[in-house]
């Protein structure tokens, strides 16, 4: 007896069991009618080369194994069906990405909906001008208190709103932004900063900002900076403006962290085709009418996607100097230095080629 028998046998439950669970599940309504199909189609052919190897043969003459040989035919069979499985995992992949978009939307439309219902679409004096400050927040209830009470009520002679968007906080960073002034977007579920940042700016458009800010809730930028980040929007010469901590102060950086960032600006100078000397810095203000052309996907590596997408668009990008401090209280969220460098390289290149 052909020690691949047990093989062939162990092949032919196996196919029964996916034959088996095809209908079974399709029945109960657990799986749409196209993974049924693709299952059945499976077990099927699992069974014909349990039952009859050799059915196998003409397939795989087309890919140039002789027929007739065992393990020649094993190796084979193992070839096509790595491919299959391949394909069978990317398709896998794909809807899991579209079952994750469609929670992430519902996640952000309920977060919109509560902060509507509780603040209202807009509130500005008439014919006044607003800047909304974004500040994305996880479990920042230490540090946030010191940012809020450094953001001026004023810039350029207009009214400044805070927007803290808390990124699933489980401590009382969303308690705090109340207390200390701030409107406040509360959302549930975790998803990163760059999503957090993003809904901010959805917040800030829907509440008749004119022009939109962004500030970290760790203290590493100084607010009292953001007239000089506002400024060249309000005399028209920039769309989009970046805080640079390579023109300004860099305050203690980390070992690596200020290589990483002249490499990245390199490539973003090149990709962006605009001379930019900071491209991961949080501390950005945009004009509301550069803010309704872009489109950010980037959950987390946001910072990278903003220039290189506002120069795709055709903004005017602008750096200004900025101070970048020590953090103010509590621990840094940013993943170890490689991790953050490969999430960030990904995430430049994507926004590239998208």
């Amino acid at each position: 007896m052909s020690p691949l028998i047990y093989l062939r046998i162990l092949g032919g439950v196996v196919a029964a069991g996916m034959l088996v669970s095809a209908v079974v599940r399709r029945r109960k309504g657990r799986i749409p009618f196209a993974d049924a199909l693709i299952q059945s189609a499976l077990g099927l052919a699992l069974m014909a080369l349990a039952v009859i190897p050799g059915v196998a043969d003409p397939f795989l003459r087309v890919l140039g194994f002789k027929p007739g040989h065992d393990q020649r035919r094993i190796i084979g069979v193992l070839m096509v069906s790595g491919i299959i499985t391949y394909v069978l995992i990317l398709r896998a992949y794909a809807r899991t990405d579209r079952v994750e978009a469609m929670l992430a939307d519902y996640v952000d439309r309920l977060a919109t909906r509560g902060f509507l219902q509780e603040y209202g679409p807009e509130a500005r004096a008439p014919g006044g001008r607003k800047v909304a400050v974004v500040v994305p927040a996880l479990n920042e209830e230490t540090s946030l208190p010191l940012v809020l009470a450094e953001v001026p009520r004023e810039v350029e002679g207009m009214a400044v709103e805070v927007i803290v968007v808390s990124d699933g906080s489980t401590d009382a960073t969303e308690r705090v932004a109340r207390e200390h002034g701030a409107l406040v977007v509360g959302r549930d579920m975790r998803r990163g900063q760059g999503a957090a940042v993003a809904l901010g700016y959805r917040i800030a458009l829907l509440r008749g900002a004119d022009i939109v800010a962004t500030l970290d809730a760790d203290g590493q930028y100084d607010p009292h900076e953001l007239p000089q980040l506002v400024k060249p929007i309000l005399v028209g010469e920039a769309d989009v403006v970046h805080g640079s901590r390579v023109l300004g102060e860099y305050h203690a950086p980390m070992f690596g962290r200020s290589q990483g960032v002249k490499v990245f600006a390199r490539l973003t100078t090149l990709l962006a085709r605009s001379p930019i000397t900071d491209p991961a810095s949080g501390f950005r203000a945009f004009s509301a009418d550069a803010l309704e052309r872009l489109t950010f996907r980037e959950r987390q590596f946001h910072a990278s996607e903003v220039t290189v997408a506002a120069a795709k668009q055709g903004l005017r990008v602008q750096e200004v100097p900025c101070t970048f401090r020590e953090r103010a209280a509590g621990h840094t969220k940013k993943p170890p230095l490689l991790k953050y460098g490969l999430g960030y390289a990904r995430s430049l290149v994507r926004t590239w080629l998208g």
